[in-house]
């Protein structure tokens, strides 16, 4: 049992398929209510996930992907994500993003507070942050 906990098993769902699927040393997620991370042994958690930086170690190295607004599922050995977008720094367009999130932060001003597009247009612009820091941080290997 104790091999077990020397790693989690992350698995990234998205309505176009399994992106990621492999075991890992840790992993840091955007929740809605802040960023958290995940270690071998964790309690059970249930949380809402915002468009954000997923952080994963895998074989010591650091490694991110941009994801969209979701769902994580935590227990000691697996870490289930379901998530409406991903995307690896490789396949990010900083043009495009920076278009988005010009987009996005348009919305956002011409929107009254409470309204129900304003939590679809921060969406928008949490998406576009979140590629434009993956694109121009690279994985990070250490």
């Amino acid at each position: 049992m104790a091999e077990d906990l020397k790693a989690v098993s992350l698995t990234v769902a998205t309505p176009a398929g399994m992106q990621l699927d492999l075991q890992v040393e840790s992993v840091q997620l955007p929740g809605v209510s802040g960023e958290f991370g995940v270690l071998p042994g964790h309690v059970e958690l249930l949380a809402a996930l915002k468009p954000g930086v997923l952080r994963y170690r895998h074989n010591n190295q650091t490694e991110i992907a941009a994801i969209g607004p979701g769902y994580s599922e935590v227990d000691a050995t697996h870490v289930r994500v379901i998530t409406e977008f991903f995307a690896r720094p490789k396949d990010v367009s900083v043009d495009k993003a920076k278009a988005d999130q010009a987009k996005a932060e348009g919305n956002l001003k011409n929107l009254v507070l409470g309204e129900t597009e304003q939590v679809e247009a921060q969406n928008d612009l949490d998406w576009a942050l979140a590629r434009i820091e993956i694109a121009q941080s690279g994985n990070v290997a250490h």
